[in-house]
């Protein structure tokens, strides 16, 4: 029997995480009750990922060849065999966390609103949670609202209106997400089921190339002065949130210097930050 077609498709690139890439999946699959999905698993280290992950009609894997060809090309070979109506990211040593109709909700609010978003959390490796972004009961997400909250946020949008990833090193899901907001006008429903668990581990390029941040932004921003077409009227807000965004990555880098860095710095300096600004106001 011919598998019913997905409605929406998860596409994960995925690098030298045997181990953590069957939580990820199972994660997905622990959160799609009636909803039809697909993971599809884009490799990008040689590695024939089958091996390690159940037989299961709703993955679907890229052909294994480039290696190292980073997260953006992984994602666009992924994304080619999206079939979903609706499409997201989540990385292979993420998860999903929330309720068993989580992707199902998604959907339903993506359907009626052109998008959804998916919330982060940002948990320890102990599994603390060290931000909640946004916070919990925030019903909606636009420009306003999108500049505050420091972190890449999930977007669930159509396939038909999905940009090719751009090749940054560390902020290609951000630009991509925030063009997926673009096209549903600038504002989108946040899912209250679902949640996207950001894993901190050592060894994270987030972690280790806290840096390269500041190039991205600059490249970004730069591409924005260039060419405004990409997100036409909301280009103004876009930049806004990437100067924000760069400025509170610089200001956590100064934080740290001279001192010894703890896993997740960044975010717990936004956290600091945040929990300041809300005890003056």
């Amino acid at each position: 029997m011919q598998p019913a077609a997905p409605e929406i498709s998860i596409l994960m690139a995925v690098h030298g995480l045997r181990r953590e890439i069957s939580a990820a999946v199972a994660s997905v699959f622990a959160h799609a009750e009636a909803a039809l999905v697909e993971v599809i698993i884009a490799s990008d280290d040689g590695t024939d990922y089958q091996d390690c992950l159940p037989a299961d009609p709703r993955l679907v894997f890229t052909a294994i060849g480039p290696v190292a060809s980073g997260a953006p090309a992984a994602r666009n070979r992924a994304l080619a065999l999206a079939r979903g109506s609706f499409v997201t990211m989540l990385d292979a040593d993420d998860a999903y966390e929330g309720a068993t109709q989580g992707l199902a909700q998604a959907l339903s609010l993506a359907r009626a609103q052109g998008a959804a978003v998916i919330p982060s959390i940002i948990r320890t490796p102990d599994g603390a949670e060290l931000r909640r972004v946004p916070p919990a009961g925030t019903s909606s997400l636009g420009w306003p609202e999108w500049r505050e909250v420091f972190a890449s946020l999930h977007v669930v949008q159509p396939r038909a209106k999905a940009l090719p990833f751009r090749p940054f090193r560390l902020i290609d899901d951000v630009i991509w997400d925030l063009h997926g907001l673009a096209e549903a006008g600038g504002r989108a429903p946040v899912c209250s089921a679902l949640a996207y668990r950001y894993q901190l581990r050592p060894g994270q390029l987030t972690e280790t190339r806290a840096a390269s941040f500041d190039a991205d932004y600059a490249e970004a921003l730069a591409l924005l002065r260039e060419n405004t077409a990409q997100f036409g009227l909301a280009t103004p807000d876009v930049a806004r949130i990437l100067w924000r965004w760069r400025a509170m990555n610089r200001w956590s880098e100064r934080a740290a210097k001279g001192k010894a860095r703890k896993l997740g710095h960044y975010h717990r300096h936004v956290a600091d930050y945040l929990a300041r600004r809300g005890a003056a106001a």
